[in-house]
């Protein structure tokens, strides 16, 4: 699916990440490929919290911005799941 990505760096390293007209927030790394004659590829990393220390071993913590950086591209949480805003705090 082709999303419009804009990508806005400092000399500081610090920068946004937009897609579709949307900030996302809880991005750690970005990356762009490119190859005559096809799309780029942007790949993003987002944060999620170590898992090593949690008691459950099939559970995974997302920090909000991360999960709401997901639902902005297109992941459904599972049931019960509360997502804020990713535009509330752009």
């Amino acid at each position: 699916m082709a999303r419009d990505v804009r990508i806005e760096l400092s000399e500081q390293g610090t920068g946004t990440v937009m897609v579709d007209g949307q900030r996302l927030k809880g991005v750690r790394e970005v990356s762009v490929e490119g190859e005559v004659g096809c799309r780029p590829v942007v790949r993003l990393e987002l944060l999620v919290h170590d898992v090593g220390t949690l008691a459950k071993p099939d559970t995974v913590l997302i920090p909000d911005d991360t999960a709401a950086a997901l639902v902005a591209l297109g992941w459904t949480p599972p049931p019960g799941q509360e997502v804020p805003d990713a535009a509330s705090d752009v």
